[in-house]
């Protein structure tokens, strides 16, 4: 059997166009083994920061974040409480909001039947220059325990 020109002309076309997606598949296929291979010699993000080199900036910038997590708050401490015998139910609290030091602030809030007071105290390394009630104390020695965990 054999075959026209034109018929050989349209297979070899076809033969050609399959070539060209191959090729292209093949190097596309190349492009992600790279990029897999790259993602796999990178610093895992738990590594240690002396395992990974840094430059000026990303060190001013890394030393900058340590900074700014230093002094947020990493610690809560919660205690709650019936501010008055005929109240049930532990309305009323004591909230200690703690950086990394123990400095932040405590906030106390006194749920009575017909008002609500609210508290606001500074803490520093654990201590108040403001008298501290026995659940604002409970609350910050909770923090501060939540902190050396």
């Amino acid at each position: 059997m054999s075959l026209s020109s034109s018929a050989l002309s349209a297979l070899a076309i076809a033969a050609a166009a399959v070539a060209v997606l191959s090729l292209l598949l093949v190097l596309l296929q190349g492009r992600q083994l790279r990029r897999v291979r790259r993602r796999r010699s990178l610093p895992s993000v738990r590594a240690s920061t002396a395992q990974v080199p840094l430059n000026g900036d990303v060190g001013a910038e890394l030393a900058e974040l340590r900074d700014m997590v230093a002094h947020s708050v990493q610690c809560v401490g919660l205690v709650r409480f019936d501010a008055y015998e005929d109240m049930g139910g532990h309305l009323s609290f004591a909230a200690a909001l703690l950086d990394a030091d123990g400095s932040g602030i405590v906030l106390s809030s006194i749920n009575g039947r017909n008002e609500s007071r609210i508290y606001a105290k500074s803490v520093e390394r654990g201590a108040s220059r403001h008298n501290l009630s026995t659940e604002e104390q409970e609350a910050i020695r909770r923090a501060i325990g939540a902190v050396t965990r």
